[in-house]
């Protein structure tokens, strides 16, 4: 996406295509006005409007009625994008929609690009780079949790962070830059040994807000839980329950599930997509089921969290231990493995010490479920409560702080490595890590970066 022109003025949708009873249409940039007024009336309502207030106006066609509108006009810079704007609110007709453009296009108007309107609120400085992206992660929120995080990067929470990381940074390179300008050595020599330990400490505060994409991401796009066991050990029944639905097909015959199963469900506020997987089988007989074992490995390499089903009123097999071993080769470092052990309404053949260490359940009386269901939304719900300020949920800003991070703890490393603290090579690392938290403002982000960002949105915001 090549950056548009902002002089133009822009015409797209602001609403979800199809039929509906409201739809909105959207108006953006210095002949915004002019353009709507060559096919609304009554002209009057254009000679003074004002800014903010509805206006019930009649949207006309070579001399014929189209439809009654509802209008706000609003006056640069106060509009959602920083220039002049008019939003119509008409029938959902795609009709009338389609008219309204076509007549906006015919007077001077062209059509947007996705995410132009909100590209231009970020070039008139309405919004930060950061508020910018979470407009997006708004629209497509999908659970209270995924809204909570967006809400609060679009209410500049995060952005207030990281100026505030800046701000600590800018006043350690203000000490050096200014010893580098004393060329006549008036200023007392700079305690390198505080410098650095300042400077970690801004490394530290940075850190902590890059851990905090590891809950973020799940925040953003889903929790991972891999339902993975024996055949017959309850897998397909455990997802049917956490569902409330019979989403898999359930047998008494081993070997039902040939294939992945996924669900997204809502729990407690937090998206969890699970995957149910056909059982780990020694030698796959045919294409199909070898097909079905490769995509249940896959899902263990994907998973942030594994649920490891074992039939409790079975001893330990053969079976168990071959999942044990393709979840000790496939797992990803640091995917938390949480032990089930279903049928528990069953005699149970396992030993205490073997069932401590997990969770036990029933899917046939649904014991146990709600408790397995709160613990894999334990962690999520603790590091965003409601008293959690903010989380980074973009992979964008997380490499930016990652690398702002290392260039602060490089400085750490120059202290005691010769007679003198290399105030010039500190200085640089400083601006190394300046420009990473720039780039997540988007005070220094390139053009190209900016249009992948943008091409993101939908048409209309």
């Amino acid at each position: 996406m090549i950056i548009p022109d902002t002089t133009q003025t822009i015409v797209a949708p602001a609403s979800a295509p199809g039929l509906g009873a409201i739809a909105v249409v959207r108006l953006s940039g210095p002949e915004a006005h002019n353009i709507a007024s060559a096919f609304l009336k009554p002209l009057s309502a254009f000679k003074k409007p004002r800014p903010g207030t509805s206006y019930l106006l009649k949207a006309e066609e070579n001399g014929r009625l189209l439809d009654k509108i509802v209008v706000i006009f609003y006056r640069a810079p106060k509009s959602y994008t920083g220039d002049d704007m008019v939003e119509i609110f008409c029938h959902g007709s795609p009709y009338i929609i389609s008219r309204l453009l076509r007549l906006s296009i015919a007077n001077g108007a062209r059509e947007a690009a996705p995410g132009e309107f909100t590209l231009r609120a970020f070039m008139n400085g309405k919004l930060d780079l950061t508020q910018a992206e979470a407009v997006n992660d708004l629209i497509i929120s999908e659970s209270a949790a995924s809204h909570r995080a967006a809400i609060t990067q679009v209410e500049g929470e995060v952005s207030s962070r990281i100026r505030k990381l800046r701000g600590r940074l800018v006043d350690l390179l203000s000490e050096l830059e200014v010893r580098l300008d004393d060329a006549y050595g008036e200023l007392p020599a700079l305690d390198s040994e505080a410098f650095a330990g300042r400077t970690a400490a801004a490394a530290a505060g940075i850190k902590t807000l890059a851990d905090s994409f590891e809950h973020g991401r799940h925040l953003k796009h889903g929790l991972r839980v891999t339902i993975a066991g024996a055949p017959n050990s309850g897998k397909s029944s455990l997802l049917n329950r956490v569902a409330d639905s019979d989403r898999a097909i359930v047998s008494p015959k081993a070997g039902t599930t040939r294939d992945t199963i996924e669900e997204r469900i809502n729990l407690s506020g937090f998206t969890v997509i699970f995957t149910d997987t056909a059982g780990i089988s020694p030698a796959a007989e045919d294409a199909v089921e070898r097909e079905g074992m490769r995509r249940s490995i896959k899902a263990l390499k994907a998973a942030d969290i594994i649920l490891w089903v074992r039939d409790i009123s079975k001893r330990d097999s053969s079976a168990d231990r071959r999942v044990a071993a393709a979840i000790k080769r496939a797992a990803a470092p640091g995917t938390e493995l949480i032990k089930v052990f279903n049928k528990s309404d069953l005699p149970p053949a396992r030993g205490p010490g073997e069932t401590a260490e997990g969770i036990s359940i029933s899917c046939r009386t649904g014991r146990g479920v709600d408790a397995l269901k709160d613990l894999l939304v334990g962690e999520e719900r603790k590091m965003f409560s409601a008293e959690s300020s903010s989380v980074i949920t973009s992979a964008r800003h997380y490499s930016a702080l990652l690398g702002a991070h290392g260039e602060l703890t490089r400085i750490g490393g120059l202290v005691g490595h010769g007679p003198e603290f290399p105030l010039e090579l500190a200085a640089e690392h400083l601006r190394g890590a300046l420009n990473a938290l720039a780039d997540i403002l988007g005070e220094t982000t390139p053009e190209e970066i900016l249009g992948r960002i943008f091409e993101k949105f939908c048409v209309g915001k």
